[in-house]
């Protein structure tokens, strides 16, 4: 659906990402989109995306899917060693494509803070709890973090798994917004640092008592 700046649906994207990022999902209309995208015609947005949650819906699939199939990929290789891989090892699998998005440009990374309003709500959480194919993207990896986790109770791992989830796109999005700001300098040796404390602080919380 989208291809390049310039594109309409694209600038439509991009612009929806930033309003929302800025002014919150709640606060935000199709029409002040379509305005702020220079769309002359309002109806631009419906003609692309049906309505917000269409929209929202696009962007998950647009941003989401390439990181999704990227743990996919990384865990594939894991479980294809003679030695099995260790809890840190699935939570890095989970945690890195997410924080790898620091090093694209902050143009092309205000969905972040879209997407921690997102679980933030009890819409935007069953919006993105229907996104079939993201969620079966991640499967293989809840399994692996589930039998390492074993033996205890399945609603524990099962909220915990939901922890690792929000805290790792709170912790980016927070990131993310820090240098936008400008108040840190997020170099790659600060990027490095912070992900494999996120990995070592996920890692401890799931497999704490």
């Amino acid at each position: 659906m989208f291809k390049r700046r310039g594109d309409g649906a694209y600038e439509l994207m991009l612009t929806a990402e930033r309003l929302f990022a800025e002014n919150g999902l709640e606060a935000v209309s199709t029409r002040q989109i379509a305005k702020a995208a220079g769309q002359k015609n309002h109806s631009a947005l419906q003609y692309h995306f049906g309505d917000k949650a269409g929209l929202l819906s696009a962007i998950l699939d647009y941003r989401l899917k390439p990181i999704n199939q990227l743990r996919a990929a990384r865990l594939e290789k894991l479980v294809a060693r003679i030695r099995p891989p260790t809890l840190e090892e699935l939570v890095a699998v989970f945690v890195h494509p997410m924080c790898e998005q620091m090093r694209k440009p902050v143009s092309e990374t205000a969905y972040l803070g879209m997407l921690s309003q997102l679980y933030a709500y009890r819409k935007g959480r069953e919006l993105y709890a229907q996104h079939g194919e993201l969620n079966r993207a991640l499967h293989g990896l809840s399994q692996q973090v589930i039998e390492q986790l074993r033996p205890r109770p399945l609603p524990v791992i099962h909220i915990r798994l939901q922890f690792m989830g929000r805290q790792t796109i709170s912790a980016v999005a927070e990131w993310d917004d820090l240098r936008r700001s400008k108040d840190e300098d997020m170099s790659d040796d600060t990027l490095r640092w912070r992900t494999e404390q996120l990995v070592t602080y996920i890692t401890h919380g799931l497999s704490a008592p």
